[in-house]
């Protein structure tokens, strides 16, 4: 008998996906992106819903985070202008690689 071993893409430590082109809401994040989700009532409780992911905030602070292991935003960014100097740095270095189009690389710098 084969035996059937499900492979999942690896993470990082904020638990998104490492492979790919990472577009700046990967590289720079604000939270956790999953491409699974757990159904709620009225579907079948806890069973996998493998085609809704989700998207799990970064909290805002270190006081709010408490045991959350991924850093809060103000860990990691500092200051919202910090955030948007990495933001539009990875948004020059993919369009450099042409990965990204003119008009995303617009649209990603002004959603800030």
């Amino acid at each position: 008998m084969r035996a059937w071993r499900p492979l999942v893409p690896q993470v990082d430590v904020d638990g998104n996906e490492i492979a790919g082109i990472r577009l700046p809401d990967i590289a720079v994040p604000r939270g956790t992106f999953t491409g699974w989700n757990l159904y709620r009532e009225p579907h079948p409780a806890g069973e996998l819903a493998d085609r809704n992911g989700t998207f799990l905030a970064f909290p805002a602070t270190r006081q709010e985070r408490g045991a959350d292991p991924r850093l809060s935003i103000a860990e990691r960014y500092g200051t919202e202008s910090d955030y948007q100097a990495r933001v539009k740095q990875v948004t020059q270095e993919l369009r450099a690689r042409r990965l990204l189009l003119a008009e995303d690389a617009e649209r990603y710098l002004a959603q800030g």
